[in-house]
């Protein structure tokens, strides 16, 4: 079974993403010194940084590439009303859309939980036969998720990085944002195709 994944980050931090030919997870951006905009929590990155991971490759959470297995995360919503670490608005935060076979096939270590992966009861599963557990379509996929928020936060994690070249699409919010990806992708070897979906926004 492969399922859609995506990862949010800022149009700020592509050029990076696109010269570096991967997204490091933040333990490795951190130890290479890579500047960054940073769009989440600074205190649940920092948390993640210390809590153990008993499965695929081991290690920290924070060693891992964060995915949702759904556009229009519960961490957008934080980032469109705003918040301490982040004021910039969900407008240029871009949806790199990958699945996980394809993930998978570039990085051995790779593992999902049911819920989302900071929680201590969060289940860490590196067997891929039991994504058919995750309800995609009726909660995780839920425009309304205020009565599952912890599942619809589950998570696939990759160790260390994850490759450009498995990037297969980019969702963004306005034709404008797609224009500016576009021209920063003009000198790229891989070229995702950029898709204008504001039903991933809020």
């Amino acid at each position: 079974m492969t399922v859609s994944v995506s990862h949010i980050t800022h149009i700020d931090n592509l050029v990076h993403i696109i010269s570096e030919g991967c997204l490091w997870s933040d333990a490795k951006r951190i130890e290479l010194g890579l500047v960054n905009q940073n769009i989440g929590y600074s205190h649940i990155k920092q948390r993640r940084l210390l809590r153990p991971v008993n499965v695929a490759a081991g290690g920290m959470i924070g060693q891992y590439v964060p995915f949702n297995f759904c556009p229009r995360s519960v961490m957008l919503y934080v980032i469109h009303r705003g918040h301490a670490d982040f004021q910039g608005g969900q407008d240029r935060v871009l949806h790199l859309i990958s699945d996980t076979e394809t993930i998978s096939l570039s990085n051995e270590h790779c593992f999902f939980t049911d819920i989302h992966a900071d929680l201590d009861y969060a289940e860490q599963i590196d067997d891929f036969s039991r994504l058919s557990e995750l309800d995609i379509q009726r909660i995780i996929n839920e425009k309304y998720w205020q009565d599952f928020k912890e599942e619809k936060q589950a998570e696939f994690l990759a160790y260390e990085s994850v490759q450009w070249h498995t990037v297969k699409r980019i969702g963004v919010r306005s034709q404008t944002v797609a224009d500016d990806v576009n021209l920063l992708l003009q000198s790229a070897q891989h070229k995702p195709v950029v898709q204008v979906r504001p039903e991933w926004y809020y």
